[in-house]
């Protein structure tokens, strides 16, 4: 098992097998440390999954670093979570991103499924809690889960315009194609937060983009 404070994906470009399942190795960025993955669900599961977080969908909020979690227009998707296991698909999803990842699926927050129109987006971010922010401080306690480290994206349909996660310090853009998923970590290799993993969901111009995001904590995250 890696350790999962430190945990650093490098592949080659030959296709991945794991736990008996194959992908193709797309990109892979040493830094920040970004792995795109092909065909990691099929077009069933994606379908399975939409269909099932369709009815519980509502405006997606974010956590402000000095005002809490809040809605505003900054992230303008909708999306619902997922408690871990809560139906076969979930729990097999989350099994496959621990198998790939290294980091146990205890150690995952709820799968999240958001929805974006055209014109949605979210602007760029970091999905780790700023530590310079006293607000962190209690997120981030060990009985909670510890600092995220993580970051698993699926996507689930293809957007035929916009829509792409980027990563704009880094220069990597990534498509949103159904069946792909897009892995990245936080941590340099001395352990310290990785200021090159600010990304944004960048706008729907044409179509309508679906994503599954899994984010991975350092310890166990508490249901």
């Amino acid at each position: 098992m890696n350790d999962p404070a430190s945990v650093q994906l490098t592949y080659s470009d030959a296709p991945l097998c794991i736990a008996g399942r194959r992908h193709q190795v797309l990109m892979a960025v040493k830094a920040p440390n970004i792995v795109v993955l092909g065909g990691f669900l099929d077009e069933d599961a994606c379908r399975s999954l939409i269909d099932l977080a369709r009815p519980r969908m509502k405006r997606s909020s974010v956590v402000h670093h000095a005002e809490g979690v809040r809605i505003d227009d900054t992230r303008t998707s909708s999306g619902c979570h997922f408690r871990r296991g809560e139906v076969a698909l979930v729990a097999d999803i989350e099994l496959h991103i621990a198998e790939l990842s290294g980091i146990p699926p205890e150690n995952g927050e709820g799968l999240q499924v958001l929805h974006y129109l055209p014109s949605q987006h979210y602007v760029p971010h970091w999905d780790y809690f700023p530590p310079e922010s006293p607000s962190s401080a209690d997120i981030v306690r060990p009985e909670n889960g510890g600092q995220r480290i993580a970051t698993f994206i699926a996507y689930l349909n293809t957007v035929p315009f916009g829509g792409e996660t980027e990563f704009p310090r880094a220069g990597v853009k990534v498509a949103a194609v159904q069946g792909n998923a897009c892995f990245f970590s936080y941590r340099t290799a001395d352990g310290q937060l990785d200021p090159l993993t600010l990304h944004s969901g960048n706008a729907v111009v044409d179509g309508e983009k679906w994503i599954a995001v899994k984010w991975l904590r350092e310890g166990r995250y508490p249901e």
